[in-house]
Order: C-alpha cells, then sequence, then structure tokens
C-alpha cells in the first residue's frame, strides 16, 4: 500500500480497442460473431462431390467427406491450422478451403482423397468463402482488404487476384452459376436493414478488369450473414437461408426473382443448402437438437419426417488419435459444471462430439462448457486441460499422455473458494438467448452454460434486433424457468434498445412495447424516451438500469452526446448502471459513473455481459457480473432488490469487498458538520487472475492504492484512512491485465459507493454538474437535428424532457 498524490480517476486515458467486444480481425462484432467461420462439433457447410458420391463438410476443425448415404467419415485436413467452408471443384480433384492459419484466414487447396493443404491466398486481410469457376482454374472468394468484403478471383496457374463485385458495404456469398457465366452474391439493399439481399450479375469481370456489369436484384429480406445462396444444377433458382419466418428455414427462389418458397420449415434452424448434382436433393444442417446435424431431403422440401440423416457410422482420422475420459469434481470430489479449454498436441482445441465449441475474442480462448463429465477424440501426444467454475473457485490444469487407439482418464478437482463471500449472489443483469447463431439453443442449453459459469441469478434479455425479434415472445413470464434451482436462477426480462442507449428491464412478467427506438427504415425511426421503459418496469416491481454504457471516455463532452444516461439519471430515472460490459470499456464507463456520483446521484454499480450464447465467437454468461448482498433465501427478487439499494460491486473477475468504518455498500454514514474528517477503510481482495492495483476512491480520486508487488500479487487486504470533508462517497476498484480466464478485455471490479453526508448537505462537484450540462445539452443538439419525428409535439415533448434534466444540472452548478 502506498498513499500516492492525488490522481483525478477521470483523467485515465484508455483506448477504446481495448474496451471493445470481438475485434480479432478488427471487424464490426456482427462481422466476428456472425460471418465468419466457427469450429463445429457436428457437420457444417455441406458440399457435393460432382460425381453426387460423396458430400464434404468442416467439423471439429478438420474438413472431411462422407458418402452421400452415410457411412464412415474421412477426415481429408489436420492441423495445427483450423479448415472451413469446402467447395468441391468441378472436375472432382480438389477441395478449396477458408484455412485459419492462427493470425489470418487464407483460401487453401485440398487433394479430393486428403493430403497437405496448398495456401492459394496469402495476405493480411481475411479471405473466406471460397467456390469454383466452372474451369476449375480459379477460386471465387470472398475478402477484406478493401476494408470492407468484396468479391474476388484468384488464378491458380500464377496466383493472380482480380476484383470481380466490389460497393458499399459488404458482398459476401459468392456463387457461380452451372454455366459458369453468372455469379450470384448478397450485398446490401439501399434503404434496407440487414446484410442484404440476393443478387446477380454476369462473371465477365476479372480477367480484363473492365467496369462491372450492373446487378440485378433477386430477392430481399432482413438477413443476417445466413443466406449463403446456392444454384440449382438447371439454373433457374437459387436455395438460400431465410429468416422471414422468425426461423432460419430453407427457400428457394427463381432466378430471375419473384416469390420465394419455403422448403423446410421448422421451429429450429435449418442452414448452408447444397443443391446435389443431379438436382433431386438438398444437403443442408440442421440444429433441431443443438450442434448441427447433417441431412439431406428431397429438392421439393418438407417436414422432418422427410429428412434424412447422414449417418457417421465411424471416422478415419489423418493424424493417430486417441480417447480422454475427464471429470471435474468440486472440492468435495462431486462431479460440477464448469468451463474447459483444452489445447491438444497439434496446438488446436478440441471440444466433446455434441458439444459446442466456442472462442472468446478478447483473448481467442477456445473453451466449452460441461456438466462433470466430457469424452474427448485428440490427437496422440500431450493433451493440455483446463478446468475453471466461475470467480470463486481455484481453477485446475491437468496434462495427460494420449497414446494411439486407447483411452486414457483425467480427473480435474476444482481448487477450494478463494474467499468467504457471506451473503454475496453472483448474477448477470444482461444475457441473452437467441441471436441468429447457428447452434440450437434450449432452455436447457442456456441453463447449462449460466451452470458452468456458477452464476447465481441470469437474466436473460429478450430484445429485438432491426425488426426481428430475438428470443420467444411467451418466455417473458416474471418466474425462473422450471430448470432453475434454489442456488441457480435463471429469468427472462427485456431490453430496450434505443439510438440513444439500451434499456434493461428485469423483473418484468410482460412486455412494454416496442422493443427498439431511432431505429432507420423502420416504423420505430423517432428517437424514443428511456422514460417509458424505465416507468414501466418498475410499475410491474421490477428495476430498469442501463446496459454498456460507454466505448471511450472522450476527452470533450459532446464525444459524451450520445446516451440519454444523464438525462434519465438528472430526472431521477435508473436503478443501475453496468460498469462492466463486454460492449464497453470499464474504465471509460467508471469515468462518467463517477461524475455521476459526483453530483449527488446514487447509482448501484453492476456488470451485465450482453452476450449471445448462441454464437461461437463470444464469451460466456457471467463474464461480466454483478455481486449483490442479498437478504434471505436467493430469488429473483431478493436478488434484484439488493441491487436497487446497491449493496454490489460489478466485476470480469476479481472480488472486492468494502468496508467503511463498519458500512458496505449502499449504506449511508451521516456525520455532524463538525466530525472528524478521517474515515477507516479498509477492501478485502480475492481474484482468479493476477492484478495490477486496487485503489480506495473518494469522489472520483484515488485516495489509497496498492500496487503489485514482485511477485504480481496484491495483499488480500488494503486498508487505511481517508480524509472526506465535504461528505461524498467512497468507493474501490481493482484493474489488472487481460487474462484467459477473464472474458472481457481485462481484469476490472467496481464497487458501488458507501455514501457520506456531512452537516446534512449532499456532496456536488460543480465542475463535473458543469461537464454533464454540456454532455446533456450535447444530447438535445443530437435529437434537435433528427428529422425522424412523427410530430413536432412528439419532438417538443423530448426536448422538454432533456431541458428539465439540464436545468438540475444548472441548479448544481450553482449550488
Amino acid at each position: 500500500m502506498r498513499r500516492p498524490a492525488v490522481i483525478v480517476a477521470l483523467a485515465v486515458a484508455f483506448t477504446a480497442a481495448a474496451g471493445a467486444g470481438p475485434n480479432r480481425f478488427g471487424f464490426s462484432d456482427r462481422v466476428e460473431r456472425h460471418m465468419l467461420p466457427e469450429v463445429t462439433t457436428g457437420p457444417s457447410e455441406p458440399a457435393w462431390s460432382p460425381d453426387g458420391m460423396w458430400i464434404a463438410f468442416s467439423m471439429q476443425g478438420d474438413i472431411w467427406k462422407v458418402p452421400a448415404g452415410g457411412g464412415e467419415a474421412i477426415a481429408l485436413t489436420r492441423g495445427p491450422w483450423y479448415y472451413f467452408e469446402p467447395a468441391w471443384s468441378p472436375d472432382g480433384r480438389s477441395i478449396a478451403v477458408t484455412m485459419d492459419t492462427g493470425g489470418n484466414l487464407d483460401i487453401g487447396i485440398v487433394p479430393a482423397d486428403g493430403g497437405e493443404v496448398r495456401r492459394v491466398t496469402e495476405d493480411r486481410a481475411a479471405d473466406l468463402e471460397p467456390v469454383w469457376t466452372r474451369d476449375s482454374a480459379s477460386i471465387v472468394f470472398v475478402s477484406s482488404r478493401n476494408r470492407g468484403f468484396d468479391v474476388f478471383r484468384v488464378s491458380l496457374a500464377d496466383a493472380a487476384v482480380t476484383p470481380v463485385v466490389s460497393g458499399g458495404g459488404d458482398q459476401i456469398q459468392p456463387a457461380v452459376s452451372p454455366d459458369g457465366e453468372t455469379l450470384a452474391f448478397v450485398a446490401p439493399v439501399r434503404g434496407r436493414l440487414g446484410t442484404g439481399g440476393i443478387w446477380t450479375q454476369p462473371l465477365a469481370r476479372g480477367t480484363d478488369g473492365s467496369a462491372p456489369p450492373q446487378p440485378t436484384l433477386v430477392h430481399y429480406e432482413e438477413s443476417e450473414y445466413r443466406m449463403r445462396p446456392r444454384w440449382t444444377p438447371d439454373g433457374r433458382a437459387l436455395v438460400f437461408g431465410s429468416d422471414a419466418a422468425g426461423s432460419n428455414d430453407l427457400a428457394i427462389v427463381s432466378a430471375d426473382g419473384g416469390n420465394p418458397a419455403v422448403l423446410t420449415a421448422d421451429p429450429m434452424g435449418e442452414f448452408s443448402p447444397a443443391p446435389s448434382p443431379d438436382g433431386t436433393r438438398i444437403a443442408f444442417v440442421s440444429n433441431h437438437d443443438g450442434p448441427p446435424t447433417l441431412y439431406v431431403a428431397p429438392t421439393g422440401g418438407g417436414p422432418r419426417g422427410s429428412w434424412t440423416e447422414v449417418r457417421m457410422t465411424s471416422r478415419r482420422h489423418r493424424t493417430p488419435t486417441g480417447t480422454v475420459r475427464a471429470r471435474v469434481v468440486g472440492p468435495d470430489g462431486a462431479p460440477v459444471p464448469a468451463r474447459v479449454m483444452v489445447r491438444a498436441s497439434d496446438g488446436r482445441s478440441y471440444a466433446p462430439d455434441g458439444g459446442f465449441a466456442r472462442v472468446i475474442s478478447a483473448t481467442e480462448t477456445h473453451y466449452f462448457h460441461t456438466g462433470g463429465e466430457f469424452v474427448l477424440t485428440v490427437p496422440a501426444g500431450s493433451l493440455e486441460i483446463e478446468a475453471m467454475r466461475g470467480f470463486e473457485y481455484v481453477p485446475v490444469r491437468a496434462t495427460v499422455d494420449v497414446t494411439a487407439g486407447e483411452t486414457a482418464a483425467a480427473l480435474l478437482r476444482l481448487g477450494p473458494p478463494i474467499a468467504d463471500i457471506g451473503a454475496w449472489r453472483s448474477g448477470d443483469t444482461h444475457a441473452h438467448d437467441y441471436h441468429q447463431g447457428r447452434f440450437g439453443l434450449s432452455h436447457a442449453w442456456l441453463f447449462a452454460q449460466s451452470l458452468a459459469e456458477d452464476l447465481g441469478v441470469t437474466n436473460v434479455l429478450i430484445h429485438m434486433d432491426g425488426t426481428r425479434l430475438m428470443g420467444r415472445w411467451d418466455d417473458l413470464t416474471g418466474r425462473p424457468i422450471a430448470l432453475s434451482t434454489p442456488t441457480h436462477l435463471l429469468q427472462f426480462g427485456e431490453e430496450f434498445r434505443g439510438s440513444l442507449g439500451h434499456i434493461g428491464m428485469l423483473g418484468l412478467s410482460r412486455f412494454i412495447l416496442p422493443l427498439v427506438g431511432g431505429a432507420p427504415n423502420t416504423p420505430y425511426a423517432q428517437i424514443a424516451s428511456d422514460l417509458p421503459y424505465i416507468d414501466g418496469a418498475r410499475a410491474q416491481g421490477g428495476i430498469a438500469g442501463f446496459m454498456h454504457p460507454y466505448l471511450d471516455d472522450s476527452a470533450n463532452a459532446a464525444g459524451w452526446g450520445g446516451s440519454l444516461i444523464p438525462v434519465d439519471v438528472a430526472i431521477g430515472r435508473g436503478d443501475f448502471y453496468d460498469v462492466a460490459a463486454v460492449y464497453s470499456d470499464e474504465l471509460a464507463s467508471a469515468a462518467m459513473y463517477y461524475r455521476l456520483l459526483n453530483c449527488g446521484f446514487r447509482l448501484p454499480a453492476t456488470g451485465g455481459t450482453d452476450n449471445f450464447p448462441d454464437v461461437w465467437r463470444d464469451p460466456p454468461p457471467g463474464t461480466d457480473r454483478t455481486y449483490a448482498r442479498v437478504d434471505g433465501a436467493l430469488t429473483v427478487a431478493s436478488w434484484l432488490d439488493a441491487v436497487k439499494a446497491g449493496r454490489t460491486f460489478a466485476t470480469t473477475g476479481p472480488l472486492l469487498f468494502l468496508d467503511v468504518q463498519g458500512h458496505q455498500p449502499g449504506d449511508e454514514i451521516r456525520l455532524d458538520a463538525g466530525a472528524p474528517a478521517a474515515l477507516d477503510v479498509a477492501v478485502r481482495v480475492a481474484s482468479i487472475v493476477p492484478l495490477e492495483r486496487v485503489e480506495i476512491l473518494v469522489n472520483g480520486r484515488v485516495a489509497l492504492d496498492a500496487r503489485a508487488g514482485a511477485d504480481g500479487r496484491i495483499p488480500e487486504r488494503v486498508s487505511g484512512r481517508v480524509e472526506v470533508p465535504d461528505g461524498g462517497w467512497i468507493a474501490a476498484r481493482a484493474v489488472g491485465r487481460a487474462h484467459r480466464y477473464v472474458g472481457d478485455s481485462y481484469a476490472f471490479a467496481q464497487t458501488s459507493p458507501v455514501y457520506v453526508v456531512r452537516g446534512g448537505r449532499p456532496f456536488v462537484s460543480r465542475e463535473d454538474a458543469a461537464f454533464l450540462g454540456e454532455v446533456v445539452d450535447a444530447v438535445r443538439a443530437r435529437a434537435a437535428r433528427s428529422t425522424a419525428w412523427r410530430s413536432a409535439g412528439e419532438r417538443e415533448a423530448f426536448l422538454q424532457e432533456i431541458d428539465k434534466a439540464r436545468a438540475v444540472y444548472a441548479r448544481l452548478m450553482n449550488r
């Protein structure tokens, strides 16, 4: 512990990139989650051989082929790289693939009988989604080498790369017509939401560099990277994935446009259609059991009963493999759900058959969840296994020597709890379920993730993305799901997604509509107030607060003007503030949080992940979590009561317990005007990840801190006396670097304050009131410029709401 010079916490510089979500390739989070290829434990992205005898697919990071009628699956590739998106050459000799080389995505070619992969593109951009020209001499693919995604062609003779389709937005998912003359692809449609519609254009450009022909729009719907159109063998139609009916189905549309027809109307999802060369069947994958399953169906489609599963009776790997049977147990020796990370002898990660392989983009950490026992098939050699369960148990690691053709056993016993947490119970204010991922997510799969993360209360928020519902209407019941236990509860709530911030509503029993505001090209284009949602949640006995607040700590007030948070808080709205969230930056969000507290507003610090548990590139629920000190038995209501009372701390990993002369977060200390200015403060620290510093804050400034020593350890207890001459608030925070146990960008924890009132007068910083007043001015200017108002009366009502908040800050400045 040391006593530093006074440091203004608000001046901490931290780049936005450090706090962003998935950003391995620098793309948007949507591209990272939905467009990039994924490692699956079941077959994915099927492709027929030209003779119709085989179906190639990706699975467990390799390319495989299986007889179209089922049988032995044969691996065509092997580690250390991962391989995806097979495309069979028209001459039948080769299969083009997308290959993850550990630092980039490139296009490669593997012989149809298996062998070494030859890389045919090598660029710092991401190259993916290969398809062949009809002469088997070139590969058409998608690349980010022009910033956005465009379509290119690479000649196999000389490796020359030429553009094929480019334009505003992303041009993706190409498909060459059977006669080789026309290219179908997905691209934006002006004035419409989603990734775009299906377009066609002649495949003339790419050899002479001439101006591209004009494309023709064949079909539009609000898509999200899942259409993947493919031509029927006669060239008259395109089969694609459609979400128009609310679940991803296969559909078909004439190549000249017109009304599409749905082929597979099923409540779950069907993806990646591949018409057979003779035109009689379609291969595709379905997620109705969770992980993808390979099927073929008649070209005319039909219900699930008409599909035929392509079963793998055995598997032939390209490298010797063995089996590992593993158990994860708690300190008492009983099996427990957990998060598992493995690294095999080929350098790759693997997941159990039928499991859900995932990766945390912030650290590129591959993981899967287990109920306590699992079986892995991995290359022979040394296998490293690591298991963890939430933030309260010491993770455990084991090394297994895997012998080819044999089965080894592994036991992973989690270490004891790192701290006595007493009545503190973990939860997540901001989890999700469906978000257009390709894993079939049931309540059981969703709840299993929360159990593996040892998350006490999971608030899963149903929301709308554009005009698509992300969730099920009938899940919002006001009660935990039936699978919940006395120690682990999952209940659905709602997220309102406005153009000036998102509001999370917890403890609801009925929806507050509409679910979106400020969404262009929809009936909800008008900027929407947060008040109906916050007030509506409170009227139902629930609470409402602020999701993923800020990504960047801008140097000027106008830079903060994209959120209604300072407006809502000034007029008495908002029950919690997610200072920890994947899609914001903790230190930037904390900077605004301290300013709000410095104006006398009392706002609990919380953590909400904003995860999407049906996509493979995303962290698990509870990555950013809230610990709340609960009175009595754990229920959703008792946990929400503790949050609203401010008995909380937010964390991405560290556990942080604050005590101010016997008072804990959420408490108030009232002092006479003449009482001593110094107060005794102690912080108890426990963390499964290393920390760089623990800080005790008084009114946003660091009053005491402890830094990691030469051994990288922080003292378990940080204490001292702090001066609070004018009253205000006292809180603690912890900061550490990125770590594989942390699903966010870095380790962080922030307690809610203990409030100090001296002489009956609340503490107010005139400087912060002035700054927030300027932020409100920036919000007002942004709202006033909008042309999406339905009426002048609604515009004026909204501006009056902002003016009311501005008057609050004016009064505080003059206090």
